[in-house]
Parts: C-alpha cells; structure tokens; sequence
C-alpha cells in the first residue's frame, strides 16, 4: 500500500497547540490527547489524501480513526514536542495502517 506524503499541515498543527493552550502549561496526557483530536482535524486531513488508496485496502473511515488512535503519542510528539518531524510521523502512520489493512497487496 503506498501512501503518498502530503504536505505538512502547519495550521493543523497551530490548531493543535492553540487547544492544547487552553488547557493549561502543566504536562497532561489527557490534555495532549484531547488537543490532538480535537475536531479530528489531522484525521481529516490525512483521509482526503489517503482515501481512495484506504478504501482499496479495506478501510472506512471508522477503521481509519480506530487505527491512528494507536498513534497518539506520535502525533503528541509532531503537533505538540516538536520532537517527530512530519515525514517521520507520516511514516509510522502508513506502516501501522499497512499492519492493519484488509486487503493485502
């Protein structure tokens, strides 16, 4: 399954730690969480890109949100640590959506 890499979603990733600034400096994994999800504005983002390739695999979008929840702590580390650059994070996405996939190429 190749799934391209969109461009990095900057204001997504703006978006992420404006919310992430409402709940506050002290580190919170509940608070991360809630700011990543928010709107499921990555997930959104990505699935326009990815769709046609995710449906051919197997996905709906319910699956497609079930799977890249297992990838929380990445997306805490891009949007939120600055500690996971874009493409690396696009990277872990598509192998565990790889793992995953129903259809098997």
């Amino acid at each position: 399954m190749e799934l391209p890499i969109p461009p990095e979603p900057k204001e997504i990733k703006e978006f992420i730690k404006r919310q992430r600034g409402k709940f506050g400096s002290v580190p919170d994994i509940d608070h991360d969480s809630l700011s990543v999800w928010y709107l499921n504005r990555l997930p959104s983002y990505l699935w326009k890109y990815w769709k046609t390739v995710l449906e051919n695999a197997g996905y709906t979008w319910q699956k497609f949100i079930k799977v890249i929840k297992y990838a929380t702590d990445d997306i805490i580390d891009w949007a939120l640590y600055d500690n996971l650059e874009w493409n690396g994070l696009v990277k872990k996405l598509a192998k565990l959506l790889e793992r995953y996939a129903s259809v098997r190429r």
